[in-house]
C-alpha cells in the first residue's frame, strides 16, 4: 500500500468547511478593520512627514544661503577692522617684550660695562707708555722721520686695542642675547601650558537612536514597523586646561545620560507603541580648539573631538503601558566617539554662556542576547546628536 497517495486521497476527499463562526471569531481577534484603519493612518502620516522632510531640507538650503550671503558681503570691513586690531596688539605685545628684555639685562649689562672699563683702563695705560716713548724720542737728535715711525706704530697699536673692544663687545651681547633668548623661550613655554583653568556645568537635549535592523526597517515607508525620533537629556559638569596656546584638554562628566528609542508596531495584531530607554553615567574626554571671534557677537568658538565611556545603570521597555525590566540583556558599558561645536558668549570677565551641538556615536553592540536572540543576530549600537547649554567659569 502506498501510504503517500492514501493520504493524498484523503486530503483531495475532504471537502469539509469550517463553521462561520470559527471565522467571525479569528475576525473579532484579529481586529481586521481597527487594523486597517491603523494603517491607513499610518501611510498618510508617512506621506506627510515625506513631504515636511523635503521641506525642511529646502528651508535648511534657502536659510544657509542667506546667512552666508551675508557673511560674504561683510567680510571684507570686518577682516579690515580685524587687521587693525591685530596690529595694535602686536604692537603692545612688542613693547611688553622690551621693556621685559630691558630689566632682565641690567645686570649683564652692568658686567659689560665694569669690563669695558677694565679694557679702557689697560688701553689707557699703553697709551701713556707710548706717550712717554714719544717725548723721549723728542729729546733725542734721532731724525723726524725714526719720531714718524714710531709713531704710526703706535696709532696701529691703538687700532689693535679698539678692534680688540669692539670684538669683545660683540661677543658679550651676542652671548647675552643667546641667553636671554633661552630664557624667554623657556618661560613661554612655561607660560601656555596650562595657563587657564576652567570648570562649568551643562546640560543637553538629546535626539537618540538605537541603530539596529529594527530601527533601519522603522525608517521605510512600505514598513509597518515606525522608527519614531525619541528623546532624552543630560546633565553633568566639564573642567579643562589648556595645553597649547589654543588647544585645550577637556574633560567631561554627564551624571545622567538618557538614550530612548521609541517604536509603532504589531504586537498581537495590535497597533501599540513601544519604548526603550537606558540609564548611563558617561565619562567623556576630548581635545578641545579655540578661537575669539566678533562676527555677529563677541564669543569664543570651540570645537571638540574627543571619546566617550558609558556605565549602564538600567534599562526598560515600555509596552502599551507595562514595563518590562531588560538591563540583563544589555551589556553594563559602551564607549564610543564623538564631535562637537560650541558658541560661548561672555557676560562678565569670568563668566560665559555657551550653546552647541554634539554628536556621539557607539563603537560597542550594547545588545548581550537573551535565550532567543544572541547578540550577534541584533548589533545595536548608541547615537544621538544633542544641542547642549553651558555656563563656563574661568578660574584663570
Amino acid at each position: 500500500m502506498d501510504f503517500l497517495k492514501w493520504y493524498k486521497n484523503k486530503v483531495e476527499s475532504n471537502n469539509l468547511e469550517p463553521p462561520e463562526v470559527v471565522w467571525e471569531n479569528i475576525q473579532d481577534d484579529l481586529d481586521i478593520n481597527q487594523s486597517w484603519h491603523l494603517i491607513n493612518n499610518h501611510l498618510s502620516e508617512k506621506s506627510i512627514a515625506k513631504r515636511n522632510y523635503y521641506l525642511a531640507i529646502a528651508a535648511s538650503i534657502l536659510v544657509l544661503f542667506s546667512v552666508g550671503s551675508y557673511w560674504f558681503l561683510n567680510s571684507g570691513e570686518e577682516q579690515r577692522e580685524f587687521k587693525a586690531i591685530v596690529e595694535i596688539v602686536n604692537k603692545a605685545e612688542n613693547n611688553i617684550l622690551e621693556e621685559k628684555i630691558s630689566t632682565k639685562n641690567t645686570l649683564s649689562v652692568e658686567e659689560t660695562s665694569q669690563f669695558q672699563n677694565e679694557l679702557n683702563e689697560t688701553k689707557n695705560q699703553d697709551v701713556f707708555i707710548a706717550e712717554n716713548a714719544i717725548f723721549e724720542e723728542d729729546l733725542s737728535i734721532d731724525s723726524q722721520v725714526d719720531n714718524n715711525e714710531k709713531l704710526s706704530g703706535i696709532l696701529d697699536s691703538y687700532s689693535k686695542i679698539d678692534s680688540k673692544i669692539i670684538l669683545l663687545n660683540y661677543k658679550l651681547n651676542e652671548e647675552l642675547k643667546i641667553d636671554n633668548t633661552e630664557k624667554n623661550s623657556s618661560d613661554s613655554k612655561e607660560r601656555l601650558a596650562f595657563r587657564k583653568l576652567y570648570v562649568g556645568a551643562t546640560g543637553q537635549l538629546a535626539n537618540t537612536w538605537m541603530l539596529n535592523e529594527k530601527t533601519y526597517s522603522g525608517l521605510e515607508s512600505y514598513s509597518l514597523t515606525k522608527s519614531n525620533a525619541s528623546f532624552g537629556s543630560n546633565f553633568g559638569i566639564f573642567i579643562g586646561t589648556n595645553i597649547f596656546k589654543k588647544i585645550d584638554l577637556q574633560l567631561d562628566i554627564n551624571i545622567l545620560a538618557q538614550n530612548t528609542q521609541d517604536y509603532n508596531e504589531y504586537i498581537n495584531g495590535h497597533y501599540i507603541s513601544n519604548t526603550m530607554k537606558f540609564n548611563y553615567t558617561q565619562t567623556a574626554l576630548s581635545v578641545r580648539y579655540n578661537y575669539l571671534s566678533k562676527r555677529f557677537l563677541k564669543g569664543e568658538h570651540g570645537i571638540n573631538i574627543g571619546s566617550y565611556f558609558g556605565y549602564l545603570h538600567n534599562a526598560y521597555q515600555i509596552i502599551d503601558d507595562e514595563v518590562i525590566s531588560l538591563t540583563d540583556n544589555y551589556t553594563s558599558y559602551d564607549f564610543g566617539i564623538f564631535v562637537a561645536y560650541e558658541y560661548i558668549i561672555p557676560i562678565s570677565r569670568k563668566l560665559g554662556l555657551g550653546t552647541g551641538v554634539k554628536a556621539y556615536y557607539g563603537l560597542q553592540n550594547i545588545y548581550s542576547g537573551d535565550e532567543f536572540i544572541p547578540s550577534y543576530m541584533n548589533n545595536t549600537n548608541n547615537a544621538s546628536i544633542n544641542i547642549s547649554f553651558s555656563l563656563k567659569y574661568n578660574i584663570r
